[in-house]
């Protein structure tokens, strides 16, 4: 009986079968046995990413996972179910972490040009990404289980129309040049208390607080008062008004 491997493949260019492409930044190549039949029970994942993005949360129902940092530095997240708690760990070239088959887990890179190598004990990877629990969990079981307003959970969800492997999107609006604020949702009021962080431009600054103050103006309540010379007046009553107020941020 001859050798089963004989005739098998030996080498692959993991360029030529691309996962997920972002930017030229921003992808990952894939080789499983599809790609080389001599690779027994291993999947390759090669990650490419620039600073602050990130690897979809997401976990593999059929595989465990060890990540390896080959160049700059990331940090990898999961829930760790024994504790029940959120974990993150810092790699740097050379270093590794391992997660568990399951574990809810994603990557952010810290650096430019990070570089990082994820091996699974599978042959045929299996994924579920984050942005498809959001975008294909019907809303109104999220509404239901979780006592949200089904409409404000459309409406803040409708921009995951497709899967998300390396977030944010290339045409999120948060990045724009300037400095980073955080300012309250339109949906906090309707159950969904969500906080938007938006980088803003000077300019873009000026013109939401003036925005804001006018809507103050137009709010404020009026109180009589009689003049001796003009008769019935109005003047404006100062009031706290909780649309302009700082939103309490909570930082673990």
């Amino acid at each position: 009986m001859g050798n089963p491997w004989v005739n098998g493949e030996f080498i692959f260019d993991l360029s030529e079968n691309n996962i997920f492409t972002k930017d030229d930044e921003n992808y990952i190549n894939g080789l499983g046995i599809q790609q080389l039949n001599t690779v027994g029970q291993i999947y390759l994942l090669d990650i490419f990413l620039s600073k602050d993005n990130y690897v979809d949360l997401h976990y593999h129902s059929n595989a465990s996972e060890l990540t390896y940092c080959i160049s700059g530095s990331a940090t990898i997240s999961f829930i760790n179910p024994t504790p029940n708690e959120w974990q993150s760990f810092t790699l740097k070239p050379g270093e590794a972490v391992s997660i568990p088959q399951g574990f809810w887990h994603c990557a952010q890179a810290l650096e430019e040009n990070t570089h990082l190598l994820a091996t699974h004990d599978t042959d045929n990877l299996q994924t579920i990404f984050g942005s498809d629990l959001l975008r294909l969990t019907p809303k109104e079981v999220m509404a239901s289980i979780y006592c949200l307003d089904e409409m404000s959970l459309e409406k803040v969800l409708s921009p995951i129309n497709e899967t998300i492997v390396i977030g944010p999107p290339a045409d999120c609006e948060r990045h724009v040049a300037g400095d980073r604020v955080r300012e309250r949702s339109e949906d906090e009021h309707s159950g969904l208390g969500f906080i938007n962080e938006m980088p803003r431009s000077d300019d873009e600054k000026m013109k939401m607080e003036n925005n804001k103050q006018q809507e103050v103006n137009k709010e404020e309540p009026k109180a009589e008062y009689e003049s001796e010379t003009t008769g019935v007046q109005s003047i404006p009553i100062p009031l706290y008004n909780e649309a302009v107020s700082p939103y309490p941020i909570h930082k673990k």
